[in-house]
């Protein structure tokens, strides 16, 4: 037999609130990320005691961390998540893409958590009450994180901003909160539609107001290719357009990099011994 909730059940408002927020009070904290500020590299590191030092000091703070692929920006994350949180402290994880944001724990769209709209522009707002239960969850946050945030223009930032400022009534940039921001610029490609090549560049964060008031945070080692160096640069030139070798504006792999083809079955064990070694071993 089910118990179904009474229809005539009043929840107060606090109740709804409590629950709003308790929601990000019990998301679960790996030990892992508990782990990882003990092993984080040193560009990591700095960037990691900056942040917390801000936020401990009750100052604002406004950070971009920037880096290509592998070089731990997720990873910078989740230590920071973990730290704050373990002090039961409310931090929120957001990203501008819902695969970005399942990879950090209680993680959210950015649109979904701060009710920003799909198609912002310039006179845009998020659809957060002042007085609402979202308001008081953003008011206790201690930190916010937003992933990729050049896949986002510069609107959708803005907007946040205001709202920031309008609900915890201060002209300080995003409310005086400590936030952090990430992503690489490279990875996003230039996609144009229905509109001209200056028009797409006005919309970037990187042409946005705020661009100048953030304290920009460089990663540049890549950790999972850190045992090989060469082709660690060889893919920041390529991602700086300035592959090596190129025919016909083609990239031209250098033969480092390639496994000689003989048959279709011994070069498909050949490329995997390459990149997986032995795999018993592990």
């Amino acid at each position: 037999m089910y118990r179904f909730v009474p229809a005539d059940i009043f929840y107060g408002q606090d109740e709804f609130t409590n629950r709003e927020i308790d929601d990000e009070r019990v998301v679960t904290i790996p030990t892992e990320d508990l782990l990882a500020s003990q092993v984080l590299n040193s560009e990591q590191k700095n960037a990691y005691d900056l942040i917390l030092h801000t936020l401990v000091s009750n100052k604002a703070g406004a950070f971009f961390v920037d880096g290509p692929a592998d070089t731990g920006k997720t990873f910078l994350y989740r230590a920071l998540l973990a730290e704050i949180r373990s002090k039961n402290m409310i931090a929120l994880a957001t990203a501008s893409s819902g695969v970005a944001a399942s990879i950090l724990p209680g993680g959210r769209t950015t649109h979904s958590r701060f009710k920003i709209p799909l198609n912002a522009d310039k006179s845009s707002t998020c659809n957060v009450s002042k007085q609402g239960n979202l308001a008081k969850l953003l008011r206790l946050a201690k930190l916010i994180i937003w992933d990729e945030a050049p896949m986002s223009t510069k609107h959708s930032i803005e907007a946040l901003d205001k709202m920031l400022q309008d609900i915890n009534d201060t002209d300080l940039p995003f409310g005086g909160k400590v936030i952090v921001f990430g992503g690489d610029f490279q990875q996003v490609l230039p996609v144009i539609r229905n509109s001209t090549k200056e028009q797409q560049i006005d919309s970037s964060l990187a042409s946005s107001y705020l661009w100048s008031i953030f304290k920009k945070i460089k990663l540049t080692k890549n950790m999972r290719a850190r045992l090989d160096p060469d082709f660690s640069h060889y893919l920041i030139e390529v991602s700086n357009g300035n592959a090596p070798i190129t025919i016909d504006e083609n990239i031209e792999i250098s033969k480092e990099m390639t496994i000689p083809y003989t048959n279709d079955l011994d070069s498909l064990n050949s490329l995997l011994d390459a990149i997986f070694g032995n795999i018993s071993n592990y």
